[in-house]
């Protein structure tokens, strides 16, 4: 993934700062049945490993790249879980790894601390494009600790499709709690953190023009909640 720094920053200031292109137009389903089963093709977990630095490769030995908006310091590893060394401003960090095909499934085990609900992690599929312009991709999964945000990213810019808010809150105590998205054609279906299951239909989802997946780190304000990640994986 080459995006150059000032595409980085662009792209976190058109795609993640609360401009969003379009509007919510999925169909939103509550789904109580089996989820599609997509095998996975990059897998990490996070836990059970000593404080330091982001490993260059995943568990799988495919290398991982990193990617900042507004922030100096990498991910790395600390308690743990792997952190995203946000400052206490509007910021975001970008873990990246090629698929090699249409991401088709991209999760995460999620904890969130204290602080305000516009901390998020975001789970998305792109295009690795040079520029911020080029960037595309057919998933766009935004998680809070109060709400959920599925959408696109086209031109540099989020399209977003659906949104809801949980049944209940997550709890923001550092306890990883399970997210995974699988989509088959325009329809994703959303494992959300608060344990129910959701499917969202829009065509775009059905372009598969994100084939590196990317697990994000984002704040939005300097009392944002700080988001880890226990766990990582992709398919």
């Amino acid at each position: 993934m080459s995006l150059s720094r000032r595409g980085v920053l662009g792209l976190g200031g058109a795609a993640l700062l609360g401009v969003l292109a379009g509007c919510g137009s999925g169909a939103v389903v509550p789904t109580a049945g089996t989820v599609p089963d997509v095998p996975l093709l990059r897998h990490t977990r996070w836990t059970g490993r000593p404080d330091g630095p982001l490993p260059a490769v995943g568990d799988e030995g495919v290398p991982f790249t990193t990617l900042l908006s507004n922030s100096t310091v990498p991910p790395s590893l600390r308690g743990g879980v792997l952190v995203g060394n946000l400052p206490p401003a509007a910021s975001a960090a970008y873990l990246t790894q090629p698929v090699g095909a249409p991401v088709r499934r991209i999760g995460a085990r999620i904890a969130f601390g204290p602080g305000s609900t516009s901390g998020s992690a975001a789970l998305v599929a792109w295009n690795g494009a040079p520029s911020v312009d080029q960037v595309q991709g057919h998933l766009h999964m935004v998680f809070t600790p109060d709400r959920w945000i599925a959408g696109v990213l086209a031109g540099g810019k989020v399209e977003e499709i659906a949104r809801a808010d949980y049944g209940l809150a997550l709890p923001q105590n550092g306890t990883p709690r399970p997210v995974d998205v699988v989509t088959v054609g325009d329809t994703v279906t959303l494992r959300l953190p608060d344990g129910t299951t959701t499917t969202v239909r829009d065509p775009r989802f059905g372009t598969g023009s994100g084939t590196v997946a990317v697990w994000e780190f984002y704040r939005d304000a300097d009392d944002s909640a700080d988001v880890t990640f226990a766990e990582t994986w992709a398919g």
